[in-house]
């Protein structure tokens, strides 16, 4: 018998939107905590055993010990994402100061890697909020993630769309991030443990489109066909065989050029 609730982290951008739609409105009332975070925050209370499991950063799997990945659920894009972008005043191989915006931590680590070994510069780096006049006013380039970023003004500018530069550069789609949990979580009393809530939070999700769409639009802007669009093609649910493909490579360089400890295999739940 469960004597302590499940600490789920939930995350209030789009993109997680349809794996957080059932969560929201009720499943697994009986079980569940819900607490709410933008993601590097969600990153640190899992790791701090604040709670048990949230979507999290990829990257944040090979820093936070002893985490389960829940099978077949992600947050990926097959090739343009256009909600994670650098924005940038000049050329990237002219990009020597880069604000990051200090919500994310895979999309971070990705920008970095695609302008070291696709355009070959390391620009300095500040932490700031996705605050975009006050990004570019610093600095050369600002990568922005999320509703910030599909809001942001890019009139002028080069764009660098992170998801789109990793798929020209691997031929493969890139992993945001992921269902994480940790391995001493609580188990709940039900056919199947905890890995069936975040399925079925998923389904309700995609049967509920259209409502996550009609909210997103008014306070996004988007039209209703891009908001669609978005979420359908631009963003992808589906941890597969490429997705898994993809994560080994990026770990793998995000820990030669510094960013993770050590590489360790997928373990899931």
């Amino acid at each position: 018998m469960v004597t302590e609730p499940f600490r789920l982290s939930i995350i209030d951008y789009l993109n997680a939107a349809p794996l957080n739609h059932g969560f929201k409105h009720g499943l697994g009332w009986e079980h569940f905590h819900l607490k709410f975070h933008y993601p590097s925050a969600c990153a640190d209370r899992l790791r701090s055993g604040e709670v048990d499991a949230g979507i999290v950063s990829s990257i944040e799997y090979l820093r936070i010990p002893d985490l389960l990945i829940v099978p077949g659920l992600c947050i990926a894009s097959p090739k343009r994402v256009r909600s994670v972008v650098i924005l940038s005043k000049v050329p990237p191989e002219q990009i020597r100061s880069l604000a990051l915006d200090t919500s994310s931590r895979t999309s971070v680590v990705l920008g970095q890697l695609i302008l070291r070994e696709r355009y070959g510069v390391s620009p300095e780096i500040t932490d700031m909020g996705p605050d975009l006049p006050a990004m570019l006013e610093a600095h050369d380039a600002a990568l922005m993630i999320g509703d910030s970023a599909m809001r942001a003004p890019r009139q002028g500018l080069f764009v660098l769309d992170l998801a789109e530069e990793w798929h020209a550069w691997t031929g493969l789609p890139f992993v945001f991030a992921l269902w994480l949990v940790r391995k001493n979580a609580p188990q709940l009393p039900v056919p199947g443990g905890v890995a069936s809530f975040f399925h079925r939070s998923y389904e309700i999700g995609q049967a509920q489109l259209p409502a996550i769409i009609e909210e997103a639009r008014r306070t996004i802007g988007w039209t209703k066909i891009e908001l669609h669009e978005y979420l359908t093609e631009n963003i992808s649910y589906t941890l597969g065989e490429a997705e898994r493909e993809s994560l080994a490579l990026f770990f793998e360089k995000a820990v030669r050029h510094g960013f993770a400890p050590e590489e360790k295999p997928l373990r899931f739940l």
